[in-house]
């Protein structure tokens, strides 16, 4: 099965989607049904989590029961994170930075489900949130620093460096910064997932068809895997979105 809608194919777990009779090559909406696998389980996750949400927060209390007190914690370690990387504009950018962690952990998951695929193991996913951090970013830089000081600080200085300078910047805005970041998601994800699948492939059977559990170490590799893959996205995007700002300038001038 192909791993990205290429042509190239590698080792990957089924899903439920695989059992739906229905041949590989019919297109619903000009996409195939591997095309369509992706956005069907970040579908599942979007709405897992905004169900989740509105039955967790309807009933707040003064004094928190278990669900809300580990919900608060998550919530604190989340603006603490963003805090510990964005400084002064932290408060303004947690939901954002919270929401793409825990998005991208609960996509990560699912590849710990039977039948179901992380869709972060393909590409088209990793690119969408690469763009959407990438838009987020160059706006932010645009209406904190208005256009002048946006281009100034792709001129860079001293200015008579510029020539060299803003092809640079213009390349690491554009090309290496959205490519290393999507890639690396993907890359990771997609290795972790081709792995246990070999594992699991493996496995040999108990009586002729108990499966014996081959791969569990590789299950805790890949959820740890999984949850710092989630972090480094995060903590990438605030970096990111700060430096666009011009955080971190204003902490040297400080210093």
């Amino acid at each position: 099965m192909s791993a990205s809608g290429g042509s190239e194919s590698t080792t990957e777990l089924p899903s439920f989607i695989d059992f739906v009779p229905i041949e590989h090559y019919t297109q619903l909406l000009g996409l195939t049904k591997h095309e369509l696998t992706p956005i069907i389980m970040s579908a599942i996750v979007i709405i897992f989590l905004g169900i989740f949400s509105i039955v967790a927060t309807r009933r707040l209390q003064k004094v928190p029961g278990r669900l809300q007190s580990l919900l608060e914690i998550i919530v604190e370690l989340l603006g603490n994170f963003t805090k510990s990387q964005m400084g002064r504009v932290a408060g303004s950018f947690t939901p954002f930075i919270g929401t793409l962690f825990i998005y991208i952990f609960v996509m990560n998951m699912m590849g710990q489900i039977p039948l179901f695929n992380p869709p972060t193991s393909n590409y088209s996913t990793t690119i969408a949130l690469t763009l959407i951090v990438f838009f987020v970013t160059q706006y932010q830089g645009l209406k904190n620093n208005g256009v002048i000081g946006y281009f100034k600080h792709m001129v860079g200085e001293p200015l008579w460096l510029a020539p060299l300078f803003i092809p640079l910047h213009l390349m690491q805005e554009f090309l290496t910064r959205p490519l290393s970041l999507s890639m690396r998601l993907f890359g990771n994800i997609l290795g972790e997932h081709t792995i246990l699948a070999i594992f699991i492939g493996f496995a040999p059977f108990l009586l002729g068809f108990i499966p014996i559990p081959v791969h569990l170490p590789m299950v805790f590799l890949d959820l740890l895997c999984s949850t710092i893959q989630a972090m480094i996205f995060s903590l990438l995007a605030s970096f990111y979105i700060a430096g666009a700002i011009g955080v971190y300038e204003e902490e040297e001038e400080h210093h």
